[in-house]
């Protein structure tokens, strides 16, 4: 049978590099890697796919790589909403008029704002939205706004994607644990820890482009068990071979509000005096490492969102999903303990340095069940 030709938005990014890399190397699909700069490509070049300039804000740029393409799938974003609304239509209007047959969009439970409880597809948002989450939720009216029964939109709402190469969920968490300074969070971190794997999501767009779901679907993507964020942060430090975390700190909530304004202040310099904090630092060594040891501490450290996140009671429902034959495979017993390198639950003798190496697998798989 003929592979399909799948054009992968976002490809030099976090999740696109994964559905690149996932569908190349499953030989499911034809891929073509479309990023916006050439630097972003140094991940997927690795393996020989067709590696395209996208830019989803520019058509010609859109129409060269969309020729002969059956599929897209969706991944790319930027720091403001351009991409995911401006961007995205832009990418239907070409994708439509370039014959595609079917679009797969990465949304976000971000459009569900601060709903707490059990959240489904059709659970209407709840208090402030995010930025991020309205670009996404108007990025979703679009998607309505330009399906229909030969144009087929697909959409797909992640809630914490975590796994190889994840610099939000993952990947910082290694430095946390090895640097001594997390503890554990008590009563603080019994909110649900709602994670799915990266390679789950790579299998939900694959799942939807095989599968006849009519003009528009959109589903959750959560992972096959909801854990605590205690219990989630106990476990992952568990398979990476470290020590017990610390006993909780009493004095947490006060020390994170403590550094509430230092983080504001440094956010608000860097966004309108970077030059002159680069010039600064350059002529004094002690204020470089002030600066330095400052930006380590607070990365090391709990922030605002995230205490909040530790103590939410929400589960992002996948019954849709599951209803329609697609099933989550990776759950926290593979998930940190395969990507890390390590079997789940046996302490390894190794480096901080090497731990962290094993953390970059060079052939991720679509799942952990092997």
């Amino acid at each position: 049978m003929t592979r399909p030709l799948v054009l992968v938005t976002g490809a030099g990014g976090f999740l696109g590099g994964w559905v690149a890399e996932a569908l190349h190397l499953s030989r499911w699909a034809q891929v073509r890697a479309g990023i916006t700069r050439w630097s972003s490509a140094a991940r997927i070049a690795r393996f020989p796919m067709d590696i395209v300039t996208c830019n989803v804000l520019d058509a010609a740029s859109l129409d060269a790589a969309l020729k002969d393409v059956e599929y897209v799938i969706h991944c790319a974003r930027s720091p403001d909403n351009s991409v995911a609304v401006t961007g995205t239509r832009l990418l239907l209007e070409r994708a439509k008029a370039a014959g595609v047959k079917k679009v797969i969009f990465t949304s976000s439970v971000a459009v569900y704002g601060e709903a707490a409880g059990v959240v489904e597809e059709d659970t209407a948002p709840v208090g402030p939205v995010s930025d991020y989450g309205l670009g996404k939720s108007e990025a979703e009216r679009i998607c309505r706004e330009y399906s229909d029964d030969r144009f087929a939109v697909g959409v797909i709402r992640p809630t914490l994607v975590y796994g190889p190469f994840s610099e939000q969920w993952s990947v910082p968490y290694i430095a946390r644990f090895a640097s001594g300074r997390w503890t554990a969070l008590g009563p603080r971190g019994e909110g649900k820890c709602n994670l799915v794997y990266v390679g789950d999501v790579v299998r939900m767009a694959q799942f939807l482009i095989e599968t006849d779901f009519g003009a528009l679907t959109a589903m959750n993507a959560n992972g096959p068990e909801i854990p605590t964020w205690n219990s989630y942060i106990e476990r992952f430090n568990a398979a990476l071979g470290f020590a017990p975390l610390p006993e909780p700190d009493k004095r947490l909530g006060l020390k994170v509000a403590l550094r509430r304004p230092i983080r504001k202040l440094g956010k608000y310099a860097l966004a309108h005096h970077r030059g002159l904090l680069v010039m600064a630092a350059a002529r004094s060594t002690a204020l470089r490492s002030l600066m330095k040891n400052i930006e380590l501490d607070l990365r090391l450290r709990p922030n605002d969102d995230e205490m909040q996140r530790f103590s939410t009671d929400v589960v992002y429902s996948g019954d849709r999903a599951l209803a329609a034959g697609f099933k989550p495979r990776t759950d926290l017993r593979l998930g940190p303990a395969h990507w890390a390198g390590v079997r789940w639950g046996r302490q390894e003798q190794m480096s901080v340095t090497s731990r962290a190496r094993a953390t970059l697998p060079t052939r991720p798989p679509i799942g952990c069940e092997t």
